[in-house]
């Protein structure tokens, strides 16, 4: 069985040069341009990678963006306040919120602080309820993460079949945190058709291999790199990785004395070569689509500032 590896460099690029083109557009026919704030903490491991990657991106499309690193020990109410700052702010149209937080700090809490209107990845509780119940409220943006999803799929040609079961398998830190939990279940809502079963198991499950072997599609979101063994794995079984790991820098190859992350998702590509149908890896483009599409709901969010009409 020949495996599918599936790119995200397609979508990526599409998506944000359809983000900067009607940016350039609006810069001249209206002479402003959205602003977007980025708020980072620089402990996790791949912090200083991705911080740079979110502002640099949002420069290169056309926004003005503030950049608002905070120190491991900031305290909620200092957030608040400038969260309220910027949600105050007329020429900030979109606040990001820069995962994971300090362990201190309640992801939900402060999410939920954010103007519903600028918190454009999705995660404002508001918007979660728009995502998972659509017909009591209306959707401003659309969740970033199972959109990237759906795009990329869409774009390679893979169709999921009716009465297929998904799988997802999360670490116990995943399920504790109210935010990453009630993330995953909204994107589920979003990605998987209504007319499959789906299963969450906790990694630590004593029964976790046997939910490996019924899966048709796995979901993974673990800390644990290229922790799946092939031989769990149902043949013929669709991977959708979704969390990025820093395993170690190198020496770049142009310039050996920048530092360039290796960065691995829960499962080991080469292994499950010709077992997996599909596989959505990592690296492999999703996180950048999902950037994408996060500027694309800025993008929103300053035309609706505008009164423009979609």
């Amino acid at each position: 069985m020949e495996t599918k590896i599936i790119k995200g460099d397609i979508v990526k690029e599409r998506i944000f040069n359809e983000v900067k083109n009607e940016i350039a557009e609006l810069k001249a026919k209206q002479n402003q341009v959205p602003g977007i704030a980025f708020i980072g903490f620089p402990g996790a491991p791949l912090s200083k990678y991705n911080i740079p990657l979110h502002v640099q991106t949002a420069v290169a499309a056309g926004f003005r963006v503030v950049k608002e690193i905070k120190r491991e020990d900031t305290t909620e109410e200092d957030l608040f306040e400038l969260i309220d700052k910027l949600n105050q702010d007329e020429s900030i149209n979109a606040i990001v919120l820069l995962q994971p937080l300090p362990a201190h700090l309640n992801p939900l809490r402060i999410v939920n602080r954010i103007d519903r209107n600028k918190e454009v990845e999705g995660f404002h509780p508001l918007n979660m309820l728009s995502t998972m119940m659509p017909d009591v409220r209306e959707e401003i943006y659309p969740m970033c993460l199972p959109t990237a999803l759906v795009e990329m799929f869409g774009e390679a040609g893979v169709r999921f079949e009716k009465d297929k079961e998904w799988v997802f398998i999360l670490d116990d830190e995943f399920f504790s945190n109210t935010l990453t939990h009630m993330v995953v279940n909204s994107a589920a809502i979003k990605v998987v058709p209504h007319d499959c079963s789906m299963t969450m198991v906790n990694k630590s499950s004593k029964n976790l291999i046997r939910f490996f072997q019924r899966a048709d599609v796995l979901v993974v979101v673990t800390k644990s790199p290229e922790y799946i063994q092939a031989n769990w794995l149902k043949k013929g079984v669709c991977i959708i990785d979704i969390y990025s790991n820093l395993l170690k820098e190198v020496p770049g190859k142009s310039d050996p004395g920048r530092l360039v992350p290796i960065i691995r998702g829960g499962i080991q590509i080469d292994s499950v070569k010709n077992i997996a149908s599909a596989i959505l890896p990592i690296p492999g483009g999703l996180m950048t689509v999902v950037l994408s599409i996060l500027l694309r709901n800025a993008l929103t969010a300053f035309k609706n500032s505008l009164n423009i009409i979609q």
